[in-house]
């Protein structure tokens, strides 16, 4: 089979746009859903295999400070009403960092040796090479943050979920944030207003929809899903907005670069497919679709920038996510089924 024999069309009525948190769109209600990011398991330049694709992205996860560094500007400039940044709490670095997470007790505990030599083989930290001596030095970078953190806790009364950061990197996130806070173009894309009407600003909604795949030979369900961070439906001009935050520890004018490198170009070509389609039924609209990436250094001096998408931009990436796609499907029916929905019969 060819994948130019495969046929896969959008099932309008399966799509959802919902507000549900990062460790729920994560989470296993969602592990058979196809995102962007598990499409790039299967590109050879990023060492994809089908293998790593249908294990999906949990086994193939990578943990970093600059990961950690991008989820808070995103939850405090997208979500403030919902995170808070814990001052004079600090959280140690790298994957020592995630161990004093994994292994953080509220009431203050020092973790046993067992538990240690569990989250090391759950982490990867020190993986089939733990051992006392490390557990111990792992202890010591770890107590002031349980230390304090424990103490946090037992006066915070607030409703918003804390985020605890090195000194360093917390420093550095408020820093961001206020750089982005005095680009008023950001602003205003982030935050746009109507003329006759208002717009609906939504900020991290998911959409979820199912597509249905043709073959010579079979017919099945496979789930997409995104979650955008920013997007805009401005009834006056009959517009929608894709907004997407992006953290980069390079100077702004290499993001060229990391548009290639990181396959942008494909996630916002899927994210504006699905919200096109998204607001065609829900609204009876043909919308034109403008998107940009919103870009601040994580690096003094913390310049920002709008990045406009362009049309080759969007071809481009339209064509390598309709090639992936039809890549999974093209798997999905040569031995590998974990992510089929569904058989079609009579379609």
């Amino acid at each position: 089979m060819k994948l130019s024999e495969i046929e896969i069309t959008p099932l309008l009525d399966s799509i959802k746009l919902l507000d549900i948190s990062d460790k729920e769109y994560f989470g296993g209600g969602y592990n058979k859903y196809i995102s962007n990011s598990r499409l790039n398991l299967l590109k050879e330049e990023y060492n994809g295999s089908p293998d790593k694709f249908f294990d999906g992205l949990q086994a193939n996860a990578q943990y970093s400070d600059s990961l950690l560094f991008g989820s808070a500007v995103h939850e405090l400039i997208l979500q403030p009403e919902s995170f808070y940044l814990v001052p004079n709490v600090n959280r140690p670095t790298a994957k020592a960092g995630l161990m004093a997470d994994e292994l953080y007790r509220p009431d203050g505990n020092v973790p046993t040796y067992k538990a240690i030599k569990a989250a090391s083989e759950k982490i990867d930290y020190y993986k089939s090479s733990m051992n006392s001596d490390k557990a111990k030095a792992l202890i010591s970078k770890c107590e002031e943050y349980w230390k304090s953190r424990c103490e946090f806790e037992k006066t915070y009364s607030g409703n918003k979920e804390p985020i605890f950061l090195s000194e360093k990197l917390r420093n550095n996130v408020l820093s961001c944030i206020k750089a982005i806070n005095k680009n008023k173009k950001i602003l205003q894309l982030l935050n746009p207003n109507g003329t006759v009407q208002d717009p609906v600003i939504k900020n991290e909604n998911a959409i979820l929809m199912d597509v249905l795949v043709k073959t010579p030979d079979d017919s099945f369900i496979l789930k997409l899903k995104s979650k955008l961070d920013n997007f805009s439906i401005d009834f006056d001009t009959n517009t929608i907005t894709i907004n997407d935050l992006k953290t980069t520890g390079r100077i702004i004018s290499e993001f060229d670069s990391a548009i290639d490198k990181f396959s942008y170009y494909r996630e916002m070509a899927m994210y504006s497919w699905l919200l096109k389609l998204y607001v065609q039924k829900e609204y009876d609209m043909k919308p034109t679709i403008k998107s940009n990436f919103l870009i601040v250094e994580t690096i003094p001096e913390f310049y920002t920038k709008v990045y406009p998408m362009t049309k080759a931009l969007f071809k481009k990436g339209m064509d390598e996510f309709s090639h992936l796609l039809k890549l999974a499907a093209f798997y999905s029916c040569n031995g590998y089924d974990g992510l089929r929905e569904e058989r079609v019969s009579n379609v």
